[in-house]
């Protein structure tokens, strides 16, 4: 025992005395973090205990998934070989503490103060040189200070000093200081129900990790794929962008990679295992990403993009569906079979029967399970049908709009005590903060007149070239910038500049610009600076860089191509 906690490799290695070894599991059924390190212990490597993937991998998602969003570098460049025998169940249960709210950088030490001012420091230079630069020709000084604001959240949010959520919340200090908002103007995004669409859907991914729904889910997709890699990979790829649909989805990749980690388990050669896991974790990515797409909840920055179309036109949880879905259904099939023909894997069939008993073990769906279901779908039925409904029964106006329904959700579990504020508190409210910081940046830049300013540069790439490459340079330009700029920033800047631009010319329409450019913000596959779920799998280090670059770049230059080329057939046949 140390400091009133056991010491996990201990305990699970044997090497406690009797006595000690029964003091430490009287421990183990009171203190849920021991039983987070012992469970994390037994997954460590034979050859190397300490920096087993596995433990880093559990412990990074749970700091994903309740609330930070610091990006860590890889603990290791190879994955270690899994033990010659495979787990006798295919079951991985990472209990862990919630992580409360955000998880600053510790800077520790002389070297790490150090490193944490130099970034700051950066962060200043940038800003201040753009302030010292003369002001452009067109653009007032407020909106030169504005742009003083871009290169301060930009290179925050790049650098991190500290956490993404912190940097997040320094934005509105920015505004104020360099004079382009009040403190109220500063913060009044943060209030807009799009910001509580997106929390409350953090709420309802808590209930279903918190309940196994999440892990069900992936063992019936193990088990109905035969044990056939192809179909293996098509299944947990589509519970992945599933669930991203409707829950965030750093937070489902954080969740089911380790079942994939697992899988990979059951093959004794440690090359072949790797390669089979390469393939796993990188379609569970994508695909979340993919999910993503298709509703207001999915991305952040379909949240930014949503709350601005709403100030310039009528704009519902359907509205963005409509596009949403069939560019998803389209890119899904696409990725997948590149993924199978990009990374090579010599395993063609697993042994489905750990996932049969565990999905027996399991048994019927309980209670909980069962209500949780059927919220979701009938919240999902009012997220889509809500505004045809209201003027149809006189309902008072925004009651069926979707963050009243997600609230409503939440509030139902609430009260059948199915999730609790112990549950919940925990949840990435990080996110709450970087859609209200992209908004309100985007808020600042069209008050001080920079939007307009953009809008004016960009006129002659939209109106000048054919549609058709205007439309493919827009999407595949945004699309590489995504993976060295924070998603939320890149539609925090260019939605406004969009719209501006099409109130200016009637013959664009704004959705036609901001939609496409919006959902190419998904396409960042090939940094780890690029999303959350390339941070994760970097940070396991069960994805080199080299390999993350290679197949990242192939998909994300196929993707924005075709979802370039979707919208502009849209175009052409008037449906957008």
């Amino acid at each position: 025992m140390a400091e009133g906690h056991i010491v996990a490799a201990d305990y699970v290695t044997g090497r406690l005395p009797p006595d000690e070894r029964q003091a430490a599991e009287e421990h183990l059924r009171h203190c849920a973090q021991c039983r987070a390190a012992v469970e994390a212990a037994r997954l460590t490597d034979t050859r190397q205990r300490s920096e087993d993937v596995a433990g880093g991998l559990i412990s990074f998602a749970a700091h994903l998934v309740q609330g930070g969003f610091t990006m860590l570098a890889p603990s290791l460049r190879q994955l270690p070989a899994p033990p010659p025998e495979p787990p006798p169940e295919l079951e991985v249960k990472p209990t862990f503490e919630p992580l409360r709210v955000l998880q600053p950088r510790v800077a520790r030490g002389a070297r790490g103060v150090l490193e944490v001012l130099g970034r700051f420091g950066l962060v200043l230079i940038m800003t201040v040189g753009v302030l010292l630069l003369p002001t452009p020709h067109g653009l007032s000084p407020e909106g030169h200070r504005a742009l003083a604001l871009f290169a301060f959240t930009g290179s925050i949010l790049v650098l991190e000093p500290v956490s993404l959520p912190i940097a997040a919340l320094t934005v509105p200090l920015a505004q104020v200081a360099l004079g382009v908002a009040t403190a109220p103007q500063a913060f009044e995004t943060f209030s807009r129900p799009v910001v509580f669409l997106i929390l409350a859907s953090l709420f309802l991914a808590e209930a279903l990790r918190k309940h196994g729904l999440t892990r069900r889910l992936a063992l019936l997709s193990i088990v109905a794929s035969g044990g056939g890699v192809r179909q293996l990979v098509l299944g947990m790829m589509g519970i992945a962008a599933l669930l991203s649909m409707w829950v965030e989805n750093t937070a489902t990749a954080a969740v089911l990679i380790p079942v994939a980690l697992t899988i990979s388990k059951q093959i004794p050669d440690p090359k072949k295992a790797r390669g089979l896991l390469v393939l796993l974790v990188l379609g569970i990515a994508y695909s979340a990403s993919l999910g993503g797409m298709v509703t207001i909840m999915g991305s952040a920055s379909n949240a930014v993009a949503s709350g601005f179309l709403a100030q310039i036109r009528p704009w519902a949880f359907v509205d963005w569906m409509r596009y949403g879905l069939p560019a998803f259904l389209l890119l899904f099939p696409i990725t997948w079979w590149l993924l199978l023909r990009l990374v090579p894997v010599a395993v063609q069939r697993l042994d489905v029967e750990p996932a049969r008993r565990e999905v027996a073990k399991l048994g019927s769906m309980s209670r909980p399970e069962r209500e949780i279901l059927l919220t979701l779908v009938v919240a999902a039925f009012f997220w889509v049908t809500g505004s045809f409904i209201e003027p149809a029964l006189g309902l008072p106006p925004t009651l069926l709009s979707a963050a009243m329904v997600a609230v409503a959700a939440v509030a139902y579990l609430a009260v059948r005590q199915i999730i609790a504020w112990e549950d919940v508190k925990g949840v990435s409210w990080g996110i709450f903060l970087m859609i209200g910081a992209g908004l309100s940046l985007g808020e600042a830049l069209t008050r001080t007149g920079a939007t307009d300013w953009f809008a004016g540069l960009l006129t002659p790439l939209v109106t000048g070239p054919p549609l058709l490459i205007s439309m493919l340079a827009l999407v595949y330009l945004t699309s590489h910038l995504t993976d060295v700029m924070n998603n939320t920033t890149v539609a925090a800047v260019f939605v406004p500049v969009f719209i501006s631009l099409a109130q200016a010319d009637p013959s664009i329409d704004a959705v036609q610009l901001v939609l496409p450019v919006t959902l190419a913000t998904t396409f960042g596959y090939s940094l780890p600076s690029a999303s959350g779920r390339m941070a994760l799998i970097a940070a396991t280090g069960i994805v080199d860089r080299r390999e993350m670059m290679r197949y990242g770049l192939i998909i994300t230059g196929v993707s924005a191509v075709t979802l370039g080329l979707f919208f502009y057939a849209l175009a052409v046949v008037g449906l957008i």
